[in-house]
């Protein structure tokens, strides 16, 4: 236990500081205006509107259940991945939980509230992914939709969570609805940025009868070679080539003019090494 904590010291930090992030997230923007975006904390801000209980000890139960489902439906790799966050972040929340009588916000802004509170989660649920951690709650019930029904994890947990979301435009309004949407795009597009870091290159596939005279183009005014694609032709008709993304637009219009008839097709380019 010991060298697993000093092999995985930056990562099991990474991972406690999302929890606190996330803690202070619902406590300080999303429970004050009542903003339900899915997981654990969105579906204990519902059943609030049932039982005299605390947020965060129905944030503790639902962790508990949950943690108890994946317990004996999931393998002991799974649960072993989930158990931290399933212990530690209805801590975080419990000691987080009267944050928002510090920090005396504004909350008539809703979009305000919203955009601020979905960067926060990007950063939150990307410092998760990748340190290849589970944050538990919810997220063990799209396992178990996985395991037993076959449904991929992303779709199992869309269904888990938009339920949620609607259930919290039942109860407090469907514009609640709509800035949860906000919410989840910008947190999903943070996330995939602190995860891939922000693209520096661009990747350009090309199929062209004038490939020669590209790929000799390429080599002698940028220094750039080509990774030349198998096909049926056996020739070098088709190939990829990674280009800075800040010389793409010039090195595309210049190839395009060599070959009018140029098929490409272009995508971002997150890590290039040898």
């Amino acid at each position: 236990m010991i060298e697993y904590l000093k092999r995985n010291c930056r990562s099991i930090l990474e991972f406690t500081l999302s929890l606190l992030i996330g803690a202070i997230n619902f406590n300080l923007l999303l429970k004050p205006i009542n903003l339900v975006a899915g997981g654990a904390s969105g579906l204990s801000l519902v059943l609030s509107n049932f039982v005299s209980i605390s947020i965060s000890d129905l944030i503790t139960i639902v962790f508990v259940i949950t943690f108890l489902l994946g317990l004996f439906l999931l393998d002991k790799k799974t649960v072993r991945s989930i158990i931290f966050a399933s212990i530690l972040y209805p801590v975080l929340v419990k000691l987080t939980e009267n944050i928002a009588d510090i920090f005396m916000f504004n909350y008539t802004d809703y979009l305000l509230i919203t955009v601020i509170s979905g960067l926060i989660s990007g950063v939150s649920n990307g410092l998760t992914f990748r340190n290849n951690y589970s944050g538990g709650g919810i997220s063990v019930l799209a396992l178990i939709m996985n395991k037993y029904f076959k449904i991929s994890i992303s779709i199992s947990n869309f269904i888990c969570n938009a339920i949620i979301v609607v259930l919290g435009g039942y109860f407090y309004g469907f514009n609640m609805v709509l800035y949860a949407i906000i919410l989840l795009y910008i947190s999903s597009f943070i996330s995939n940025i602190i995860i891939l870091g922000v693209s520096k290159n661009k990747m350009i596939f090309i199929r062209s009868k004038e490939s020669t005279k590209l790929i000799k183009y390429l080599y002698d005014k940028y220094h750039i070679k080509v990774t030349v694609l198998e096909n049926e032709e056996k020739d070098n008709s088709t190939f990829f080539v990674v280009v800075n993304k800040w010389s793409y637009a010039s090195i595309k219009n210049e190839l395009l003019e060599i070959d009018k008839n140029l098929f490409f097709v272009t995508d971002n380019c997150y890590e290039v090494g040898k």
